[in-house]
C-alpha cells in the first residue's frame, strides 16, 4: 500500500473503516492493558460540563457518542464520519462529513471531539482549523492520538522481519502523520490554551494471537504469510522466555480551548 492511500477517502470508507470490524480488532488488544484505561470514560468526564451541541468528528462506531448521550441526555450529541457503515453503527443524529469541511456553522458546538482520526485526514492542520472554527466561544475541542513511542516493540519486530525476509522498505505507522508531539504543536497554533494528558501503560499478551489480530487489522503494513508466520514465531519464543509478550502503549488527549 502506498503511503498516500492511508488517507485516501475511498480506501478508508470501503476497506479500513467500511464497518467496525477492523477497528474492533485493534481495540481488542487493550483488553490486555495494565493498568486498564477507559479512554471513552475519560473523554466523557472531561466534557461533562461542556455545553451542547457536541460533535464527534470521525465518530466510527459511535462509542463516544453513546457514552456522551447516556451521561448527558439533555445535551444533543452528533456523530460525523465519511463512512456510511460507521454512521449506521453510530445511529442518529449523525451526518456524513469531511473533517476539513464540516457542514456546521461557525461557533455552533460547545464541544468537538476528534479521537484517533486526524492522521487519516489529507491535511491534518486544515482539519484542526476547522474544529476551531465550529467551536463555540468558551467551548472545548478534544483531540486524541498516539505518541511516537506507542507499541514500539511490536513495530520494531515487524520491521525487522520485513527487512530480513524481503529486504524491502517498511511502511511507517500512519499515526506518525499526527502523533501526540506533532499534534500538540499544531493545536497550539489554533487554540489559546492546550492541555496535554498522557496515558501510558503496558500490554501483556499471554499468547501471540491478540497481537497478531491487531497486526492483521493494519493494511498499512506488510502482511504476507511468511512475514506473519515469522512475527508469530518470535512473539511465541518471547512468551516462552518471559511469560508474556509485553510492550508499551502510549496515547494522549489534547484539551484545546
Amino acid at each position: 500500500m502506498a503511503f498516500d492511500e492511508l488517507y485516501d477517502r475511498e480506501t478508508l470508507t470501503t476497506r479500513e473503516y467500511a464497518n467496525p470490524d477492523r477497528l474492533g480488532a485493534r481495540m481488542a488488544l487493550y483488553e490486555y492493558r495494565d493498568p486498564p484505561h477507559d479512554i471513552v470514560g475519560s473523554a466523557v468526564r472531561l466534557l461533562r460540563d461542556a455545553p451542547g451541541p457536541v460533535l464527534d468528528v470521525g465518530c466510527g462506531p459511535g462509542h463516544y457518542c453513546a457514552a456522551l448521550r447516556a451521561d448527558r441526555p439533555d445535551r444533543p450529541v452528533f456523530g460525523a464520519d465519511l463512512s456510511m457503515g460507521m454512521l449506521a453503527a453510530t445511529g442518529p443524529p449523525a451526518l456524513a462529513a469531511d473533517a476539513a469541511a464540516l457542514p456546521v456553522r461557525a461557533g455552533f458546538c460547545g464541544a468537538v471531539l476528534a479521537m484517533h482520526m486526524l492522521y487519516h485526514v489529507p491535511e491534518p492542520e486544515a482539519a484542526v482549523a476547522e474544529l476551531a472554527r465550529v467551536r463555540a466561544p468558551g467551548g472545548t475541542v478534544l483531540l486524541s492520538t498516539n505518541a511516537p513511542d506507542d507499541k514500539r516493540r511490536v513495530r520494531d519486530l515487524h520491521a525487522e522481519v520485513v527487512r530480513e525476509l524481503t529486504g524491502g522498505p517498511v511502511v511507517r505507522d500512519v499515526s506518525r502523520r499526527f502523533d501526540l508531539d506533532h499534534g500538540e504543536r499544531v493545536a497550539r497554533r489554533h487554540f489559546r490554551t492546550v492541555e496535554r494528558l498522557d496515558f501510558r501503560g503496558t500490554i501483556a499478551a499471554p499468547d501471540p494471537e491478540p497481537v497478531m489480530r491487531w497486526l492483521g487489522s493494519m493494511s498499512t503494513v506488510d502482511l504476507t504469510p511468511a512475514v506473519l508466520d515469522e512475527v508469530r514465531a518470535r512473539i511465541a519464543a518471547t512468551i516462552t522466555r518471559e511469560g508474556a509478550y509485553r510492550f508499551g502503549v502510549h496515547s494522549g488527549f489534547l484539551v484545546c480551548r
